[in-house]
C-alpha cells in the first residue's frame, strides 16, 4: 500500500469510527443493572434530578453564531480558552423517572436515549496566549501585570462556578474528558452528558473540546493532529487552575484516541515544571485515575515520554485499555510506521522490561480487550457494556481483579484480559 493510500484509509477509518462512536445506541453498563446501581440516582440534589444536563466545558474553538445569533464552536483555533456551560437534553421524550428506569434496565429493546445540545452560553474567556511580556525592575522577563490580573480574574469566575457544581453533589470529584480526532463540540457534548448520567451523576464533570472536527480525508486528519498540538498550552492553563481549588478531593482524567496524547503531552510538561520548582505533581495537580482507552501513540515513544518522564509517579493509578482487534490504530500504526501503537498491543508485545517497570510502578494496568464489539474499526469499544462496567467500578474506588469486585481475568501483574459478558 503506498503511502497516500495508507493516509487516505487511515482518515477515512478515523471519521467513520468517531462517527460510530457518537452514535445514540450505547448500551447501559452491566455493572448498573446488576444491582449496584440500585439507589444510585436517590439523594441527588434537585437540580441534578433532570434529563437536561447542565455541563461545564473548557475550549479553545472559535466561537461562531448561526443564522439566528446562537452561540456554536467549530473547527477554528482560539488563541484564548475559553469556559460556559452547555445544556444537553439527554432525551425530550421521557420523564426524569422513565430515564433512570432506562439506567438500570437490562432490556436491550428499549431505545437508548438520543440526547441534543439544547444551548451553549460562554461564561468567560482567558485573555489570548501567549502573554505579551515586558522586564521587570530586577531585569526578569514578566507577563504584563495587566494581562496577569485579567487572567486572575477570569480565572476566579471560572473556578467560582466550578465550586457552585461541587456544591451540589457529596462527592467532591472532578472528571476530566479530553476527546480524539474528529469529534464536533455538539457530539463530544452528548458524549460527555451522557456518560455522566450513566454514573450517577455523581461528581462533577468537565468537558474539555479542542478545535477537532475538520473536514476533509487528510487534509481532515492532519488539521486534528495539529490541533492536538495547538491545545496543550490551553489544557495546561486547565490543569494549573483545576490544582488551585481546594474543595475538589481528586481530579480524574479519561481521554480517547488521539486525546491520549494530548493530554500526556500537557500533564508531562506540568509534571516537569512542577519538579523543576521542588513540587510534588501529586500535591500539585491532584490527579487521581489518569484514563486511557485506544491510546493513538507509539510504544516506543511513549516509553521515553510516559514511563522515563516517570508520569506514572504523578497521579495515584494509570489505567490503560487497548485492543489488538482496533483497526483504525492498525491504521495509523501503518502511516506513520510505528512497530507497534499503544492502543492495538496485545500481551505478547510487553517484553520482560516492560513487566518489570509494570511491577516496580505498582500504580498502573493494561487492561486487554478481547470483545467482539467496537464499531466497524474495533475503535469505539469504550462504549461497549464491558468497559463501561469497568470504568464504573474503577470510578467507585475498586482495584483490578475479582477480590476487589472487578473480574478481570488475570494474564500477569497488572495486566488483565476483559472480554464479551464482563459483569462486575
Amino acid at each position: 500500500m503506498g503511502y497516500m493510500q495508507s493516509t487516505r484509509f487511515v482518515t477515512v477509518a478515523v471519521a467513520v469510527l468517531i462517527a460510530a462512536a457518537c452514535s445514540r445506541t450505547e448500551p447501559v453498563p452491566a455493572s448498573y443493572y446488576s444491582g449496584g446501581n440500585a439507589g444510585r440516582y436517590e439523594g441527588l440534589a434537585p437540580q441534578l434530578q433532570t434529563t437536561q444536563v447542565d455541563l461545564l466545558y473548557v475550549t479553545d474553538r472559535q466561537p461562531e453564531r448561526d443564522g439566528e445569533g446562537r452561540l456554536h464552536y467549530g473547527v477554528d483555533r482560539s488563541q484564548s480558552l475559553a469556559f460556559g456551560s452547555v445544556i444537553v437534553d439527554i432525551d425530550e421524550n421521557r420523564s426524569w423517572e422513565e430515564l433512570v428506569a432506562w439506567t438500570q434496565s437490562e432490556d436491550t429493546d428499549d431505545p437508548a436515549p438520543t440526547p441534543e445540545v439544547l444551548s451553549v452560553t460562554e461564561l468567560g474567556r482567558l485573555p489570548d496566549t501567549p502573554f505579551p511580556r515586558v522586564v521587570d525592575d530586577f531585569g526578569h522577563i514578566v507577563n504584563r501585570p495587566e494581562v496577569e490580573a485579567e487572567h486572575a480574574r477570569t480565572r476566579d469566575i471560572a473556578l467560582d462556578d466550578l465550586r457552585r457544581r461541587l456544591a451540589l453533589t457529596e462527592r467532591k470529584v472532578v472528571w476530566l474528558s479530553v476527546h480524539g480526532v474528529q469529534v464536533g463540540f455538539d457530539e463530544g457534548a452528548q458524549i460527555i452528558a451522557l456518560g455522566w448520567h450513566k454514573r450517577g451523576r455523581w461528581g462533577v464533570p468537565i468537558y474539555y473540546s479542542w478545535p477537532a472536527g475538520q473536514s476533509g480525508f487528510i487534509s481532515g486528519y492532519s488539521y486534528d493532529r495539529e490541533s492536538g498540538e495547538f491545545t496543550i498550552y490551553h489544557l495546561k492553563q486547565l490543569l494549573r487552575a483545576l490544582g488551585r481549588v481546594t474543595e475538589i478531593d481528586k481530579i480524574n482524567v479519561i481521554a480517547h484516541s488521539r486525546g491520549t496524547d494530548v493530554l500526556i503531552s500537557a500533564v508531562r510538561e506540568l509534571f516537569i515544571e512542577a519538579r523543576a520548582a521542588g513540587f510534588d505533581p501529586r500535591t500539585q495537580y491532584n490527579i487521581g485515575h489518569l484514563v486511557l482507552i485506544a491510546p493513538d501513540m507509539d510504544v516506543e515513544v511513549s516509553t521515553q515520554r510516559i514511563i522515563a518522564e516517570g508520569l506514572g509517579q504523578g497521579v495515584e493509578h494509570l489505567t490503560i485499555y487497548v485492543s489488538e482487534q482496533d483497526w483504525a490504530i492498525a491504521l495509523a500504526q501503518s502511516m506513520f510506521s510505528s512497530k507497534r501503537r499503544i492502543g492495538q498491543m496485545n500481551a505478547g508485545d510487553l517484553t520482560d522490561d516492560h513487566k518489570r517497570l509494570l511491577r516496580k510502578a505498582g500504580n498502573a494496568d493494561i487492561i486487554f480487550y478481547k470483545g467482539s464489539a467496537g464499531g466497524t474499526f474495533g475503535h469505539s469499544y469504550y462504549d461497549t457494556p464491558e468497559i463501561l462496567s469497568d470504568l464504573f467500578m474503577l470510578g467507585e474506588g475498586h482495584k483490578a481483579g475479582a477480590e476487589h469486585g472487578r473480574p478481570l481475568e488475570p494474564v500477569a501483574p497488572h495486566m488483565w484480559i476483559i472480554q464479551d459478558g464482563y459483569a462486575p
